[in-house]
């Protein structure tokens, strides 16, 4: 006899049949999203409901190598190549010059809407990260910035031996969670004669284009100067830098007295009306920040002997509550990634992946051999290699979902992974 159920009595059935698998796709363990074969995959970055991861594929052909920024949906696995080395040529006047995949990570925007990646000048020009491209994921917009810098407006470039009104490369961006504001870390500039090494801080509004230069130096005609302080953002402290989801609070390390060694964090209201100096260590070595996506809360990994001494410390974007931040299972705690909420931070300990619940104090194994899905291949299961001072982007908002590297057996190089994570 088959059993017969009422309208409301199947809709319920079938509401609970969704909820469990639900619950199944959101159990932990790891997950392998990359199958780059003889190719190599690098440089990963998340949006915010962990679905699209952005990264780099080095694509082997013979003995020729080429980069492409390659967009994944982590749900079905279906993906695309944004952009590919070689295959547009850059705008005026380097019309003949083609394109090329830039030296730093990509960003993704928290919405997973906008690429964002910097572009080099291929031969035989071979000007690294000399541009900004930023691009819909959907490949219905797409843009190439290049930074003009101010100081040199009306000046006789030709005389004073510049090449470029611009900053020569681009040596950090951040962006917002709706990829339309980007703060960009910029230094040197094009001229045999140099004069000096300057570096800058320029703000873009992606919609119109507008660029708002936040922090640089005057040119006198025969060097660099700064006329007050912070200054120098990039050399030392610079290394730290990072924009709140909402875009409207920037963290960047600079140079606060005439000492060559006083670095200290501060932080930059979007439009450049508020510049605030909340931290008071005096050095050099704030190595990599994070803020959270409502611009209130900032972590930071410190490597100085200053305050507590090496470690991450966690302060408020108005300067207060300073505290340094302990662990019950390692030496400190080495800042990797912060959650967008601003409750959960990312260390390793050994070969153990660590979370650590600032809200709670408290903290937890969040993989390492016995994690279902772990892989052990020639090296353990890592976070990402990102280049150094380089914030990255590799965890959810919520800190549900983040992602790892490791290489499969039988492969020398890594592939990528999701490591699913009940945070509760």
């Amino acid at each position: 006899m088959v059993k017969k159920y009422t309208p409301l009595a199947a809709s319920f059935i079938f509401l609970c049949m969704i909820t469990s698998l639900l619950a199944n796709a959101d159990s932990t363990g790891i997950k392998r999203l990359t199958y780059s074969g003889n190719n190599v995959v690098g440089y990963p970055c998340l949006s915010d409901d962990g679905r699209w991861m952005l990264y780099v594929l080095e694509i082997k052909e013979d003995e020729k190598t080429t980069k492409a920024i390659m967009l994944l949906d982590v749900e079905n696995g279906k993906e695309k190549e944004l952009f590919r080395s070689g295959t547009q040529m850059a705008p005026a006047p380097h019309t003949t010059t083609p394109l090329m995949v830039g030296s730093k990570p990509p960003l993704i925007s928290g919405n997973g809407q906008v690429a964002v990646f910097s572009l080099s000048l291929g031969e035989p020009e071979n000007r690294l990260d000399h541009y900004l491209c930023v691009i819909k994921t959907d490949r219905t917009d797409s843009k190439i910035f290049s930074f003009p810098i101010e100081a040199l407006k009306g000046k006789d470039l030709k005389s004073l031996e510049f090449e470029s009104p611009n900053w020569e490369r681009i040596s950090n961006y951040a962006v917002d969670k709706e990829g339309i504001r980007i703060a960009c870390l910029l230094k040197g500039h094009l001229g045999p004669r140099r004069h000096g090494h300057p570096s800058g801080i320029v703000l873009l509004d992606v919609p119109n284009g507008k660029q708002n230069t936040a922090l640089a130096p005057d040119f006198n005609g025969t060097e660099w100067e700064w006329p007050d302080f912070p200054r120098r953002p990039l050399l030392g402290g610079g290394w730290a830098f990072c924009l709140s989801g909402d875009g409207k609070m920037l963290v960047f390390g600079a140079q606060s007295s005439k000492e060559k060694t006083d670095y200290d964090l501060y932080v930059l209201k979007r439009g450049g009306e508020e510049m605030r100096r909340i931290t008071d260590f005096h050095d050099r070595w704030f190595s990599l920040a994070d803020i959270s996506d409502d611009g209130e809360k900032v972590v930071f990994f410190y490597n100085g002997r200053k305050k507590q001494g090496m470690g991450t410390y966690m302060i408020h974007t108005d300067g207060s509550g300073l505290n340094y931040l302990e662990s019950n299972m390692a030496p400190r705690i080495e800042l990797f990634d912060m959650s967008g909420d601003g409750q959960i931070i990312l260390y390793k300990h050994v070969y153990k992946g660590m979370a650590f619940d600032l809200l709670a104090g408290k903290e937890r194994v969040v993989f390492d051999e016995k994690t279902p899905g772990y892989i052990k291949g020639l090296m353990p299961m890592d976070f990402p290699r990102i280049p150094a001072f380089w914030g990255p982007r590799i965890m959810s908002f919520k800190g549900h979902r983040v992602l790892l590297v490791g290489p499969p057996q039988g492969k020398d190089t890594p592939e990528i992974y999701m490591l699913q994570i009940d945070m509760k």
